[in-house]
């Protein structure tokens, strides 16, 4: 009886199992026809779940039917949402709960596929992954926090059973859906389990193109899962968009950003599953990412350490990873998320984001630069303590090398920096960290190529950092002078280099200096200081107290040639130089400048100025007359000399020639001098004589030859006569009462009459006629018959040449159409005329003595005419003064 009693159930079980799956099969089939209903069995469904659940047999049923009954609630609530919500209902899902802990208890690392409570779990995933879509459902799963709990066991066991496994991901990724659901599942240790699958994949297997099946290839089942497993992560995290889009969860980022690095955890949101699983599997050093077989190594010990704590404890890391490091992390210096020493190793290697790495360098940068100061302060005695945080310095070498390669390779980058230049700059005084300064130094460099940077350095204010470099750090001069000079393009900065001493460590870099590009670059810079419209000439002021102005001029056309200039011996109208001046002045600069430099160590904002008794330094040229930057003594020796300014020299002469023609009493010698130049200038160089009208200088001169004084007339006769042959010149005297005021001083000079002739002569051989009616009006031509008589030319020492000068004038003055009838009345009623007029003179005419200074055209030159011998030696400079940049000595 007992036996068909049992052969009785065994019937009825399995006739109950193949109604299941029939109707398994039919929602699988039909899903679509089906769809619209409500499934109506599910009291009797839940029933027989509850059942089997509950009975203590259900592992030792030969035909169990919870696999078929949970395979059927999976279809139903997959066939429609109207499903989902009455499984709710009927506390359906409390129900797969129940059945799902019963079986996850009894899974171990030996389950296999095909074991009933392995295929339940399978099952009950399945139906929280789609009971997941539900809001109100979403809710009773967060109710009910074993069931998270469960699905972390079945992912511990997923190595034995990874198809199941795989089902246990989908549904995690179905709960990322919900925030609340993400923190539960994060809390319940996920990431330990999910992780743990992504270093399972073979990408060599994905990259073969052989056909591969998860029916019989056991390693293509566990890439699935591990490309399961990213697409999980990425959903939990909040990283993908679109349909695919979670709520972000700020705390699980942090967890995979420590344990995946932020680069890689990044790429959750917009790499491809196979490309970040082949990241994780291969080994790579590149800014973003340090990975290899020991940071994979490093990151499972840990992850496994945790899955067993938190499955048999209950408990696992406090920070969920987020705080996890690598040891061959914990080495490297890693600012913005970039691995510093690495990028410093490929600076050309294309950053995601440049400006923000920039940013994040400065800050670091910042972070330490409090310290450096200390550090570098501390004594000998403290070298202990120094050397424990050793490590801090090269870190921050590093960060200012990345800086500059951040800048130098990504173009845009420097804007940054803007606001930070205070910081930057005062790097520069870190004296005995010379690879700091320096590192900051080019950083500054580079910057100087952006306008709204050099306008932000220049409301900084921070100049003087910079201009001690140029004492203390030998090694980087011409790095300095190169951003000196591109900083230069500001006129704030000019005014704040004035006033910070700039002109007083370039002026010892220029007269010290043994390195021959440094002093050319310092005397570029000067030229470029000097051309500013604003502070130039008060740059060129200051150094004119320390050098002749000929060296400004040199340094503008030429910055080579002013240093040969300063290195030579000159004697010339433009310049009195030789060892005793050089060595005044190099002496003199470098004092004041060491002096300023110990100034700014003890305060960098002390600011310089020339003291208010300061004379000029070079002293070789005390006694000369110079008008115009030229020495006139020199010049009536040299007249030929080619001037660098002539019209320049032109005007301060004649100006000062005329402030004396004014005075009733000017000094002799002085007027001597000027009158003397001013003729070898328009004898030299006659076509200066055409900028003389315009000047407005004439009328005085002639003006001058009706003065008191008779030193006065001759000196301007002088003058006349060398302007006599100008076209132009004569021309002006035509429109001006230029011949009474010449025969007033021929009569008040009779040693200037032989020279006033020959100046008349020449006058009238222009043919202006106004010049032969001022002769009518001042009875010249009487006069002039006077002289021929002999009357006034005793003291002459060539009165036949006079004679001849006289005769051809007179002659010139009849040829005039307008007045000539009248000049010729008057010779003929000459009794001396008629003795002169017939005559040929032209023998008695002799080339004027002025003649003969002309060399021909020339180009101004500092060297290569006058007196001038070069003491530049041929044997290489000696070593700089410093033994090594400042701060370097032990």
């Amino acid at each position: 009886m007992y036996q068909i009693s049992k052969n009785s159930g065994w019937a009825r079980s399995r006739e109950y199992n193949f109604n299941l799956k029939t109707q398994s099969i039919l929602f699988n089939r039909h899903k679509e026809d089906l769809q619209p209903y409500k499934y109506a069995g599910y009291p009797m469904l839940i029933r027989t779940i509850t059942m089997e659940t509950s009975d203590d047999l259900l592992f030792s049923k030969e035909s169990p039917l919870l696999p078929a009954a949970t395979e059927l609630a999976f279809h139903t609530v997959n066939c429609s949402a109207l499903n989902a919500e009455e499984l709710r209902r009927e506390n359906g899902l409390e129900v797969l709960q129940e059945a799902f802990s019963r079986c996850v208890a009894v899974l171990t690392r030996s389950s296999k596929p095909s074991d009933m409570s392995v295929q339940v779990c399978g099952y009950i995933s399945k139906c929280y992954s789609v009971a997941a879509q539900f809001e109100e459902c979403r809710e009773k799963i967060t109710e009910m926090p074993s069931i998270i709990k469960d699905l972390c066991r079945v992912l511990y066991f997923g190595k034995s059973i990874p198809r199941v496994a795989a089902l246990g991901v989908e549904c995690v990724s179905s709960f990322a859906v919900d925030f609340w659901l993400q923190t539960h599942l994060f809390q319940a240790g996920i990431l330990w389990h999910l992780l743990g699958f992504l270093f399972n994949y073979d990408y060599t297997l994905e990259e073969s193109g052989i056909q591969k099946s998860e029916e019989t290839n056991q390693q293509e089942v566990a890439n699935s899962l591990a490309k399961l497993s990213v697409h999980a992560l990425s959903r939990l995290g909040g990283y993908l968009a679109e349909e695919q889009a979670t709520p972000e969860n700020p705390t699980i980022r942090k967890s995979l950003a420590g344990m995946l690095t932020p680069y890689v955890a990044r790429k959750l949101a917009v790499a491809s599953v196979t490309e970040i699983l082949k990241m994780l599997n291969s080994n790579t050093e590149s800014p973003y990412l340090i990975w290899n077989n020991s940071t994979r190594a490093e990151l499972l010990e840990f992850l496994e350490s945790q899955q067993e704590n938190m499955i048999k404890k209950g408990d696992c890391d406090k920070t969920y990873g987020s705080e996890f490091v690598y040891s061959d992390h914990a080495k490297e210096l890693i600012v913005g998320e970039i691995f510093v020493r690495v990028y410093n190793e490929v600076p050309t290697f294309q950053l995601e984001v440049p400006k923000a790495f920039a940013a994040s360098l400065l800050d670091y940068i910042g972070s330490q630069a409090q310290y450096l100061h200390t550090f570098m302060a501390i004594t000998h005695a403290a070298k202990v303590e120094s050397e424990q945080h050793g490590d801090r310095l090269p870190r921050v070498e590093m960060a200012l090398e990345a800086l500059r390669n951040v800048i130098k390779y990504n173009p845009g980058s420097e804007s940054e920096c803007i606001g930070h230049f205070k910081l930057i700059f005062s790097l520069l005084r870190v004296h005995g960290a010379g690879q700091v300064q320096q590192l900051a130094l080019e950083v500054v460099n580079i910057v100087t190529s952006n306008q709204d940077c050099v306008n932000n350095i220049a409301e900084s204010m921070v100049l003087s950092s910079l201009l001690a470099l140029l004492h203390s750090l030998p090694s980087s001069r011409q790095l300095v002078l190169e951003t000196l000079y591109a900083l230069t393009s500001s006129t704030k900065i000019i005014k704040e280099a004035m006033a910070k001493g700039a002109l007083i460590y370039l002026l010892d870099m220029f007269c010290n200096s043994t390195h021959p590009q440094v002093r050319a670059q310092t005397a570029e810079l000067f030229a470029k200081m000097t051309a500013d419209k604003l502070i130039g000439p008060k740059v060129r002021i200051t150094l004119m107290k320390f050098l002749p102005s000929v060296f400004m001029d040199a340094m503008r056309d030429n910055p080579e040639a002013a240093v040969h200039i300063f290195e030579g011996t000159h004697e010339n109208p433009e310049l009195i130089w030789n060892d005793n001046s050089r060595d005044k002045v190099s002496t003199t600069v470098r004092e004041m400048m060491l002096e300023h430099f110990k100034n700014q160590q003890d305060n960098p904002e002390a600011n310089w100025k020339l003291p208010e008794d300061f004379a000029v330094v070079f002293g070789e040229a005390e006694g000369e007359l110079a008008v115009g930057g030229v020495f006139l003594r020199i010049f009536i020796a040299q007249p030929a000399w080619v001037l660098r300014k002539p019209r320049e020299f032109l005007i301060a002469l004649l100006e000062k020639l005329t402030e004396l023609l004014e005075k009733n009493n000017p000094h002799g010698e002085t007027l001597e001098t000027l009158t003397m130049a001013t003729v070898c200038l328009f004898s030299a160089q006659p076509q200066l004589a055409d900028q003389v009208p315009p000047l407005g200088h004439l009328p005085k001169v002639i003006q001058a030859m009706n003065h008191r004084n008779n030193a006065i007339p001759k000196s301007a006769i002088r003058v006349i006569h060398a302007l006599s042959e100008n076209e132009l010149c004569v021309r002006a005297m035509a429109s001006l009462e230029t011949i009474g005021p010449l025969m007033n001083g021929m009569k008040k000079r009779a040693d200037t009459v032989g020279l006033a002739c020959e100046a008349i002569n020449r006058m009238f051989q222009k043919e202006q006629s106004e010049l032969v009616a001022q002769a009518l009006k001042a009875d010249l031509v009487p006069y002039l018959l006077k002289l021929l008589e002999g009357i006034g030319l005793e003291n002459l020492d060539s009165p036949a040449a006079t004679k001849a000068q006289i005769v051809k004038a007179l002659k010139a003055m009849t040829r005039s159409l307008q007045y000539g009838e009248q000049v010729n009345e008057i010779l003929c009623r000459s009794s001396v005329w008629s003795a002169f007029k017939d005559q040929k003179h032209d023998l008695f005419i002799s080339e004027s003595q002025t003649a003969g200074y002309l060399t021909g055209p020339g180009v101004a030159g500092y060297l290569t005419a006058g007196t001038s011998t070069s003491v530049m030696s041929n044997l290489p400079p000696p070593v700089d003064h410093e033994a090594g940049d400042l701060g370097y000595q032990t």
